[in-house]
């Protein structure tokens, strides 16, 4: 969908795990009657204009299931469902939730996926260009759709992560080869059961021979369970290795000695921390049916549609900009092939 070019990626990107799912059983007798089943995908960002639901059928019978998935007709309802998000919203002194919105779902088709085990480029999306409103628990949201001309009901049921801005913390990031760790520090995100860091350094290569590049490393990455991570004075806190820069730049570049006459800048603040919070649904998905690339599984043991499966949820990201200390500009600036040099 990505978590909006990031609503495709998600955590880590959080909603590629959906691709698992479009799936024959292994517990079932593949020569049994066809059956379909409805798969639903939906993360709701409150910071994000626009949120996506991806919908697909399913299907439990005999033939190729990597054939079947390259067919777009195999894998989506024929016309415009019927498919909508209703807002709830309780009172400031009573736990009675109330309907105060509806949005009706209308369809996009993208044209950038990229090949893989289902059909590509474009893919079908349901969208609602509707404010997704947090306030802790205030708001709930029910996503509801028809299926089978009406007679099938599909519904769902989430609450939204976010609501206030997250702090976080250093404001220098240390790689040197002095330190073994580092550690990150943030606020509390509400309605948050799992918390996604991703570390990226940023810089630019120069050379006579092509105009200049822009370059984005992964250095680090880790999921975790919120009630995992240490607190400390009233912040999580998550640990990462001083090493990551360094190895991540040489697996990027390498020691490429042919490629001396190539400059390469970094601007401070140069590192970029993604924190994507995924509300208990996600985490429940995730934890109990864990990631998988296989078009031949079982049906997934957790899901949260009614009627269906997949996952309906909510997850959100913030960004942290930060600067590398002095140690590491330096240890970075004296490696003999990079060529780094630090903006003015």
């Amino acid at each position: 969908m990505s978590l909006m070019k990031r609503i495709y990626t998600v955590m880590i990107t959080l909603l590629a795990l959906a691709a698992g799912f479009h799936a024959c059983s292994t517990d079932v007798d593949i020569y049994a009657d066809y059956k379909e089943i409805t798969i639903v995908y939906g993360l709701l960002d409150p910071n994000l204009d626009t949120n996506f639901v991806k919908i697909n059928r399913a299907f439990l019978g005999p033939g190729d299931a990597n054939e079947i998935a390259q067919i777009a007709d195999s894998s989506n309802y024929p016309g415009k469902l019927d498919s909508k998000i209703i807002v709830y919203r309780s009172g400031l002194y009573n736990t009675n939730f109330e309907k105060i919105r509806e949005y009706p779902l209308d369809t996009i088709t993208i044209h950038d996926k990229e090949p893989g085990l289902f059909y590509a480029p474009d893919q079908l999306l349901y969208y609602t260009t509707g404010r997704i409103f947090t306030n802790d628990d205030r708001y709930q949201y029910k996503y509801e759709l028809q299926v089978d001309r009406g007679d099938t009901l599909i519904t769902a049921t989430t609450s939204v992560v976010g609501g206030k801005n997250v702090y976080m913390t250093p404001a220098l990031l240390n790689f040197s080869s002095l330190a073994e760790q580092g550690r990150l520090k943030w606020t509390e995100c509400p309605n948050s059961s799992l918390y996604d860091i991703r570390i990226q350094f940023h810089y630019s290569e120069i050379s006579s021979a092509v105009d200049t590049v822009r370059h984005v490393v992964d250095c680090y990455s880790r999921t975790a369970v919120e009630s995992t991570i240490p607190l400390d004075n009233g912040m999580y806190t998550m640990n990462y290795p001083c090493s990551a820069l360094f190895q991540s730049l040489a697996q990027e570049i390498g020691n490429d000695s042919l490629k001396l006459n190539v400059e390469r800048i970094f601007f401070e603040p140069s590192v970029e921390v993604i924190l994507s919070a995924g509300g208990e649904e996600l985490n429940n998905y995730i934890m109990v049916n864990g990631l998988s690339s296989s078009l031949v599984q079982t049906i997934p043991e957790y899901t949260n549609i009614n009627g269906g499966y997949g996952v309906f949820s909510s997850r959100t990201q913030f960004h942290h900009y930060a600067r590398l200390t002095s140690q590491t500009v330096v240890e970075l600036m004296s490696h003999s092939t990079w060529h780094f040099r630090q903006a003015q």
